[in-house]
């Protein structure tokens, strides 16, 4: 799952605005997702009452109804890819913080190594 801003050098915060906004769009994605299950649940709801007085609409509401699920499955597909590409950013990130400590501490401690020798 990489991207091609996998391949340049960015800031930590580039790469926190880039966690941001995937959160962001996949919060997004899975409301829509949440409202497009909602509906369809209504438009199956709707099918069945309907089917003995009109076959033929309860027929559409029903393939309405299949569409609107297969929107959802791929609104919340999409929704879970971004939460793991944030996710892998975000391991970027502590990995980097994790990495600029440790040369704070060695500087720390040679720092402190040539004190006690004087």
């Amino acid at each position: 799952m990489f991207s091609e801003k996998d391949l340049v050098e960015r800031s930590v915060e580039d790469m926190a605005a880039e966690v941001k906004e995937l959160l962001t769009e996949a919060g997004r994605l899975r409301e829509e997702h949440d409202r497009a299950r909602e509906k369809e649940m209504l438009l199956r709801t709707r099918s069945v009452e309907t089917r003995p007085t009109d076959a033929e609409q309860a027929e559409r509401l029903w393939q309405e109804a299949e569409e609107l699920h297969e929107a959802a499955r791929e609104n919340l597909r999409f929704s879970t890819e971004k939460r793991l590409r944030a996710a892998d950013v975000q391991h970027r990130i502590d990995v980097h913080d994790l990495i600029e400590s440790m040369d704070n501490s060695d500087k720390v401690w040679s720092q402190a190594a040539r004190a006690a020798r004087r």
